[in-house]
This record gives C-alpha cells, sequence and structure tokens, in this order.
C-alpha cells in the first residue's frame, strides 16, 4: 500500500482515475467563493455551484474505485487582513468548519475523514500582491508584513502591531490603495488536501513492469506532500470585504448569524414599554420589528395614558464601522407604523383606533459594551391618523367629534438600548489583549 495527496487549490480541472492501478491525478481542483463576511456557501454566487458538483464528481469517482480509499479531506480557510483582525480570524475558521459540514453532508461522509485549520489573516496574501506594486510605499509594506509582529504587546496591554503600521504608512495613503485595489476585488477560497490510500493488487512474475512502476510513483508521493504543504503555507485566499458583515445553512445562504434585542429609551421615558428584536439578512441589511404597549388609567381623575402598537423596519448598515462588524456604524431606514390610543389628562380626550405612517431614518449604531450598542436615529415620514375626541361628563365620556390628522415631518425618534446576541456577535475591546 501506498500514499498519495491530492490537492483541491484554486483552479478547476477534473479527476483522472485508472481502473485498474488505482492511479489518482494530483490535479484535483476547485475554488470557492464567498460573500463578504460570509461563512457558508452560498451556491448562487459566481459559480460555486457547477464548481461543487464537479468536486463532488471527482472524490466519488476515487470512492467508486476499488483500489483507493479516501482517508482524509484536510481543509484549510484563511480571511483577509481588512477589518477586525479578532472578527476575521473567527470568520477563517467558521468558514473552514461550515465548508467540513457542508462536504460531509453532500458527500455523506463521517466526521472523522476531516481535518480542518484555519491560517486566520492571510498576510502572505496580501504581501505577494504588493510585490507586483510599484508604489513608493511598497518595500516598507513589505517590511511591516514580514517582520512586525501582529500585536505589540508592553505590560500587558497592545501598544502597536502589523495592521496598525500599515494603516499608518505614508500617511494613510498606502492602506487607502489596498482598500481601492486589493480588498475590494478579492475573493475567499479554501485549500482542500484529499488524501488517499491506494490499495495495489498482488504482483505476479508478469507483474513486474507494473511494480516498478509503483515504486517510482512512491517516491512522487512525497514530492506531492511537500508541495501540499508548500501550498497551504502559501495559501490565498481573500474574502470580498472583511468580517463585517456578517451569517443559515438551511437555505445555503451562507451568512453569519447575528441578531439583536433592543427597548427605544426615548418610549421608556413617556412610560410606553417596548421591545424589538433586529436580525442581519447580509451584506450590511438588516430586517427589525417591534411593539409597544402602555396600559395606564386613573378613572377617578380621568386620566387615560394607553397605546399599544408597532413598527416594522429594513435597515442598510455603511461606512468604515460597518465594514468590520455588523449592526453598528452609520444606517439608514425605510420603516412603518401603526398603533392605537387614547389619551386624556383630564380634560378633552383623544382615542384612535387606526394611525398609521411610514418614513425614512438615519442614525448611527455606537458600541459601548461587549454585548451593548447605544442606537440613535432620526426619522423623517407621514403620519395619518382617525380619530374621535371626547370629554368626561357626569360619570360619562361625551364623544365630540371624529376627526383626521396628517403629519409630514419628523414622526420617529430613537434612542436604543441594543442588546447583541448570536455567536459572535460581540464588540472588540479597545487597548486590551487581543
Amino acid at each position: 500500500m501506498m500514499k498519495k495527496i491530492v490537492m483541491v487549490m484554486l483552479l478547476p480541472t477534473t479527476l483522472v482515475a485508472n481502473a485498474y492501478a488505482g492511479t489518482v491525478s494530483d490535479s484535483l481542483r476547485t475554488t470557492l467563493y464567498y460573500r463578504s463576511g460570509y461563512s457558508l456557501l452560498e451556491l448562487s454566487y459566481m459559480d460555486n455551484a457547477a464548481k461543487l458538483e464537479t468536486l463532488k464528481q471527482g472524490i466519488r469517482s476515487i470512492g467508486d474505485n476499488p483500489n483507493t480509499v479516501l482517508q482524509h479531506v484536510k481543509i484549510l480557510s484563511a480571511a483577509s487582513p481588512e477589518g477586525n483582525t479578532k472578527l476575521n480570524k473567527r470568520l477563517a475558521k467558521r468558514r473552514g468548519e461550515r465548508l467540513r459540514d457542508y462536504l460531509k453532508e453532500m458527500l455523506n461522509l463521517p466526521d472523522s475523514v476531516f481535518t480542518v485549520s484555519s491560517a486566520g489573516e492571510d498576510w502572505e496574501g496580501l504581501a505577494l500582491k504588493i510585490q507586483k506594486e510599484n508604489a513608493p510605499w511598497s518595500r516598507k509594506a513589505l517590511y511591516i508584513i514580514r517582520n512586525t509582529p501582529e500585536w505589540i504587546v508592553r505590560n500587558g496591554k497592545v501598544v502597536d502591531g502589523r495592521k496598525r503600521q500599515l494603516q499608518n504608512l505614508d500617511g494613510g495613503k498606502a492602506w487607502k490603495y489596498m482598500l481601492a485595489n486589493h480588498f475590494d476585488s478579492l475573493r475567499s477560497g479554501a485549500l482542500v488536501v484529499c488524501e488517499i490510500r491506494h490499495i495495489v493488487p498482488s504482483v505476479s512474475p508478469t507483474d513486474t513492469l507494473t511494480l516498478i512502476q509503483n515504486q517510482q510513483g512512491c517516491e512522487q508521493d512525497s514530492l506531492l506532500q511537500k508541495d501540499a504543504r508548500d501550498a497551504a503555507s502559501q495559501l490565498q485566499v481573500y474574502p470580498g470585504g472583511n468580517a463585517a458583515e456578517t451569517e443559515n445553512a438551511a437555505h445555503a445562504s451562507g451568512r453569519d448569524s447575528y441578531y439583536a434585542l433592543k427597548t427605544n429609551l426615548l418610549y421608556d421615558a413617556l412610560l410606553v414599554p417596548n421591545l424589538g428584536i433586529e436580525t442581519s439578512i447580509g451584506r450590511g441589511w438588516t430586517l427589525g420589528a417591534s411593539g409597544m404597549l402602555a396600559w395606564w388609567s386613573k378613572d377617578a381623575s380621568h386620566k387615560y395614558w394607553r397605546i399599544y402598537g408597532g413598527e416594522m423596519e429594513i435597515r442598510k448598515y455603511f461606512g468604515r464601522k460597518a465594514k468590520e462588524k455588523p449592526m453598528q456604524g452609520h444606517h439608514i431606514s425605510l420603516y412603518g407604523q401603526f398603533l392605537t390610543y387614547d389619551i386624556e389628562n383630564g380634560g378633552i380626550g383623544h382615542q384612535s383606533k387606526k394611525t398609521y405612517g411610514a418614513g425614512m431614518e438615519y442614525g448611527y449604531s455606537l458600541p459601548i459594551g461587549r454585548r451593548l450598542n447605544l442606537d440613535f436615529g432620526l426619522g423623517v415620514g407621514y403620519i395619518k391618523s382617525h380619530y374621535k375626541t371626547y370629554e368626561p361628563k357626569d360619570g360619562c365620556y361625551v364623544y365630540e367629534a371624529t376627526r383626521n390628522r396628517t403629519w409630514i415631518g419628523p414622526t420617529r425618534g430613537e434612542v436604543s438600548l441594543v442588546w447583541l446576541l448570536g455567536n459572535g456577535n460581540t464588540n472588540s475591546k479597545k487597548g486590551g489583549k487581543k
């Protein structure tokens, strides 16, 4: 028996199998692409579906050959150095793990076959890109990448590091150039190494030539193993942005799962308890819904404060902070509102069973803790209300008029406390250990 390494790298091709000798070529290759910040495969993105089908047929051809056994499937994943380092490393790890889960289900393979490794941030890949540049800062950038530690720690605190020096190089021009010409144009992939065990038939005197060829193949195997290790150490795997974003394997969307519970402190201050939920749907977009309920009354003094209703919202985050992680930074949104109310303070009361509106909001979500954000926003839009006025007289409530009211202007104010939920949905700490 002998072993041969088949590398599944970053160029598509086909598997060639010899049914008798069990020979497997070393050219089974594919590239799998991810959207920015995504950790699961999206089959509809680029040509992932076709490449996965080629990979599936190639690996199944190995299983169909009685003289070959698939021993291991090794996956090495990585992420671009752009963005938050901690999140990038987590993203790279998740890509490998979720690719393993997908291949395991697709090929019906056991967990024991897979080995998953994460290369973290692919600095060597960035260096290879910079080598092709003729910019005045290129040599300095290469020196920083290859000679500066990822983190420089003094007295237990991070005081400098590789990424910070690159961001400050040439007054920030070098990093801006990389953002414009490298990070946004690159996509990510994963290196998969399949280890195959070959079962060689018994050798008869007439098979001497075949045996000699197989022995020569053993020598080539060691070279292939070395090539696989070299390829893994120099893997260039890039996301199409950073770890912002991020996301549901059930429908193969490939996104990381981020969601949050929130309460608008302005409504709370007006004694209108409220609770909302927001969930990421990928690429900086989120969906949100909230409800409110206040049911305060004091019949003796004819005071009523009854409000209940809800809001729906679709939101888009943008800007530098939004690229580092979902659900933070600048955002704009479209929202709809519906509520009923009964308000009286000892005099004329107002009662509505149908008030609705819609508008657009601009805001900013500011991280204030590991799992807490403070979300500010101001919305402008349209509100229409159908309501009645009434007056308390002799223990009764006398309705006076039925009216309609419309309003165009500010229709929503928000200072929300946001509780971040989900694995990895945390804010990085500043000035501490990474």
